[in-house]
């Protein structure tokens, strides 16, 4: 508005009133929320990350707690945030009254600074892997949670739900439509009672959708039906579904159906693509998924049985290299940025489906020096060592991060020399670069030359701002599973 010359009032509330307009219709159509995970040996300061989403103009994000550093640095940022309740915290919120105090430490002091508007109860509890642990402790704690939150009188507007695998229903083998689709027989009574509270209390149904794990699951799974552009189809009495994300939706709109509750709102609590550790966990892929994804979000064009807004958190924000890789040496790089915060590739998460658009990274990133932990040349006989040098390279991989190392992943060709340089050298970065972590019993020694090759990158860890012992010249150079490096010195 110009200060130039003096305006009328009516046209100054007509004004204010336009603009009230356009900042509610943006957070309407903002479908993008990312989620943003901590679990890494060396974390960007949250204000880094904060910033990065201001950055990139991202307005939701989904935390996997409610560690007082993240909402603090998230306070006056106007950025709407769920927050979270782990499940190792489940049983405790069984109590009511640890559950009222869960809420006053963690929601409503930061009534005036955050914008927080769900707090997800659990991740995933119902996994199968699980072997029903937490089945019998997530109703209660739900209940308990947006009780207290209700009773703290911000339950209006902050609600509870459960973040749950898309594995909590599916379509019977005999008909594996999305129109068949039912909850697990084995959680159908725990699925109703949740349903029917967060329908009671006007709560979104929560649901981690990954088309990736459809293809790394099952090899006879049509690869380009993970994708938004393929070729392949399926029919579903009239409907037609050109990708496995918005059938794996609609068999979970169909699921709700089934017990009564169809137009039940239903947000995608995660979804995205991997880009290292599995053959088709790559940038290519994670590119391609994500220009058909984030443009079909920009256009509110839902899904068949749900066209219009869906609201939908992408996972992930960064890399996360301390990640359980149970599930697989993929799960620790979901991340669109690596793990200093710089990109891996265009995308738009602004929800405005701008294609090919630059992301801006973390600023100022504070880097370790610039060496790095190689084998030894002189120190070592492949012919006499073998055994030495595996034991030492399966130590270095246990206490750090050699997923990349696996079959099919960026540096997956490496020979043995090479194998055991990226071994010490991600142990070597993990340790702070002390120079005891760099000797592997004489087998290592530490050099001042960029050791990287091809497509394979030798990282140098982020530093401590405060250590005085930072580099500013090397940015990302990104970064095997225990198992598969046993496999890889078997083989030898």
């Amino acid at each position: 508005m110009s200060n130039r010359r003096k305006q009328s009032t009516t046209a100054f509330i007509f004004i204010c009133v336009a603009i009230s307009t356009v900042f509610f219709f943006s957070d309407e159509v903002s479908a993008l929320g990312v989620n943003w995970g901590t679990m890494a040996t060396h974390q960007l300061p949250p204000k880094t990350v904060v910033q990065m989403l201001k950055d990139n103009n991202v307005q939701k994000v989904k935390l996997f707690d409610a560690d007082t550093n993240t909402i603090g640095a998230l306070f006056g940022s106007g950025i709407e945030v769920m927050v979270a309740i782990p499940n190792d915290q489940l049983k405790a919120m069984g109590s009511y009254n640890r559950a009222k105090d869960w809420v006053r430490r963690n929601i409503t002091r930061f009534n005036d600074g955050v914008k927080i508007k769900y707090v997800a109860v659990g991740n995933e509890p119902f996994l199968t892997s699980y072997n029903g642990s937490f089945i019998n402790l997530t109703y209660p704690a739900l209940v308990n949670i947006q009780n207290a939150l209700n009773e703290a009188g911000v339950g209006d507007f902050i609600k509870a739900t459960v973040p749950l695998n898309a594995d909590v229903y599916n379509s019977p083998p005999e008909n594996p439509l999305p129109s068949a689709g039912r909850f697990r027989q084995d959680i159908f009574e725990e699925m109703k009672l949740i349903v029917n509270f967060l329908a009671h209390n006007n709560a979104p149904f929560t649901v981690n959708i990954y088309p990736f794990l459809s293809l790394y699951l099952s090899s006879d799974f049509p690869f380009d039906y993970a994708f938004f552009n393929g070729q392949n189809t399926v029919n579903d009495n009239g409907v037609t579904y050109t990708n496995v994300f918005d059938a794996n939706f609609d068999t979970l709109l169909a699921s709700l159906k089934a017990i009564g509750h169809g137009d039940m709102t239903a947000i995608v609590g995660e979804v995205g693509w991997p880009t290292d550790g599995d053959k088709n966990a790559n940038i290519p892929n994670a590119e391609r998924f994500y220009e058909g994804l984030l443009p079909k979000l920009a256009g509110n064009r839902g899904t068949p049985l749900r066209p219009g807004y869906i609201e939908v958190y992408l996972f992930g924000f960064i890399d996360e290299d301390a990640k359980s890789i149970a599930p697989g040496n993929f799960e620790r790089h979901w991340g669109i940025f690596k793990y200093d915060g710089q990109p891996k590739f265009p995308a738009d998460l602004s929800g405005e489906g701008q294609k090919k658009k630059v992301l801006t990274g973390a600023q100022s990133v504070q880097y370790l020096q610039s060496q790095w932990c190689m084998l030894n040349p002189n120190g070592y006989s492949f012919s006499n060592n073998t055994n030495q040098l595996g034991d030492n390279v399966n130590y270095a991989c246990t206490f750090s991060d050699c997923t990349a190392l696996g079959f099919g992943s960026s540096c997956g060709n490496l020979d043995e020399a090479g194998n055991a340089s990226y071994a010490f050298n991600m142990y070597f970065q993990v340790q702070n670069q002390k120079a005891e972590a760099c000797d592997f019993e004489g087998l290592a020694i530490i050099t001042t030359r960029n050791i990287s090759r091809e497509e394979c990158n030798f990282p140098i860890q982020i530093g401590d701002p405060t250590s005085g012992h930072c580099d500013h010249k090397y940015g990302s150079i990104m970064g095997l599973s225990l198992m598969s490096m046993l496999m890889l010195f078997m083989a030898l």
